[in-house]
Formats: structure tokens, C-alpha cells, sequence
């Protein structure tokens, strides 16, 4: 279908006087509206529930936690401040939640900024608790905003997801 379109597209723009901007927007746009699709849940899975957004803790200063009835998950990302387009290392501590499989999804508030989802490995020594790696996308927007949301699969494959606000402002 995709390809159907960009080749419509090609033809509409090739007498453009700028054919090969309008062409590369064109294309832009297809994949954006082909991702664009996308949301927290991830392929083929469950139904999702939704915890609140935690936006009264500071991920650039220390570990934020959120707690439903007798249910937490605690994020840490370090190194602090958090940067964009650096290796970033990330550790997920859950309490009173079973997960068979724990991601970290990472989505831009005020800007599109692409598909950004990992899976964190589970720490055998450790019951509950999960690290991996990701990295905040480069953005040319001032002041950026960020969900960054632990999805937890659950054995009887409920999805839950709760996020976490960040805000990177322009570092110079």
C-alpha cells in the first residue's frame, strides 16, 4: 500500500519546481502517518491499563516511584541529569506486580519523535527487578517533553503501563 502511494506522490511532485524537496516530504509524511499508529500497547498483546503520569518526581534528580493499592514500580535513569542522544542506564524495581516481560517506551509529549521501546532483562539476582539501556532522540524543539512509561506484561497477559513525565530543556 505504501509503495502504491509514494509512487502516486512521486508522479504528482516530479514537475514541482522543487521535486526533490517535495518528494523527500512525501515520503516523510507516509512514514509518519505509517508510525503514527503506533501507541503504548504493544503488537498482538492484551488489553492496557493505564496507571497515572507521575509528573511530581524529578527523573533528573533521583528514582521516582508510583504506587496503585498495594502495587509499585520504581524508575531509576542514570547518569542524572538525564541528556538526550546518550547511553542511558535504566533500572525498574517492582513490587506486588508478577511480569513475564518488562519494556520501556519512550514518546515525545509535544513532538512526534519516533518509536522508542526496549525490553529490559530481568535480574536473576534481584526478584522484581529489571535494567537495560535507551536513549532520549535528538529534538531541535527548545524545551522538550517526554512519557517515559514501564509496560509490564503480566502472566495472564494484562498490560499495565505507567508513566513517567521528564522535561530536557535545550542544553548547551
Amino acid at each position: 500500500m505504501h509503495t502504491t502511494i509514494f509512487n502516486k506522490l512521486k508522479t504528482l511532485f516530479s514537475q514541482h519546481p522543487l521535486k526533490g524537496t517535495s518528494l523527500f516530504v512525501a515520503a516523510s509524511l507516509i512514514g509518519f502517518i505509517s508510525l503514527s499508529s503506533c501507541d503504548l500497547q504493544p503488537s498482538g498483546s492484551h488489553p492496557l491499563t493505564n496507571w497515572p503520569l507521575v509528573q511530581d518526581c524529578s527523573l533528573h534528580h533521583q528514582a521516582c516511584e508510583s504506587q496503585q493499592a498495594q502495587q509499585s514500580v520504581r524508575l531509576e535513569i542514570l547518569p542524572r541529569p538525564i541528556k538526550v542522544a546518550r547511553m542511558l542506564d535504566v533500572s525498574v524495581q517492582l513490587q506486588g506486580i508478577q511480569a513475564q516481560k518488562v519494556e520501556l517506551d519512550i514518546a515525545g509529549e509535544n513532538m512526534y519523535m519516533g518509536y522508542n521501546r526496549v525490553q529490559l532483562s530481568a535480574d536473576p539476582n534481584q526478584p522484581g527487578h529489571y535494567r537495560g539501556q535507551s536513549m532520549l532522540a535528538f529534538c531541535t524543539l527548545d524545551d522538550m517533553k517526554w512519557h517515559i512509561s514501564v509496560l509490564m506484561t503480566q502472566p495472564n497477559g494484562q498490560v499495565l503501563a505507567v508513566p513517567f513525565a521528564l522535561n530536557t530543556p535545550q542544553q548547551r
